[in-house]
């Protein structure tokens, strides 16, 4: 059997949050400073990718100074409106050898659980670009 999670989520009218078993919370809602549920998708999606990433890298014995992971999605205009293309662009910071580094982050997305989710119902891609 997988390892399983839980969260609760309290709501208002309005707005919710949403707490982990370990006591974090976020805000929930379409108001300034709160999240919505595609930017939760998306966020959860951008940490799982580099936390995957992180452990190939390691494992490599890359070294680079930072990422900044953008991740654009755009839904289909269904009545169901799934996710119809999902893009991950990363700006690597301090990187030497930068084809090993697209090679571990190619990796990263076929192992990445959350990526893999996404991809039953969106076309993803991803780039890489080194500053």
């Amino acid at each position: 059997m997988g390892s399983k999670t839980h969260i609760v989520a309290h709501y208002g009218v309005h707005s919710g949050k949403l707490v982990t078993d370990s006591g974090a919370a976020v805000a929930l809602g379409h108001e300034s400073g709160n999240f919505a549920p595609y930017e939760l998708l998306l966020g959860g999606l951008s940490y799982c990718l580099f936390r995957t990433f992180e452990d190939i890298a390691q494992k490599m014995q890359l070294t680079y100074e930072g990422v900044d992971m953008h991740v654009d999605g755009e839904k289909r205009e269904d009545k169901i409106a799934t996710l119809e293309f999902c893009k991950v662009s990363l700006r690597a910071k301090g990187v030497v050898e930068q084809e090993k580094f697209k090679k571990a982050f190619d990796i990263a997305t076929r192992y990445c659980s959350v990526y893999n989710t996404i991809s039953k119902v969106a076309t993803m891609s991803w780039e890489v670009q080194f500053v």
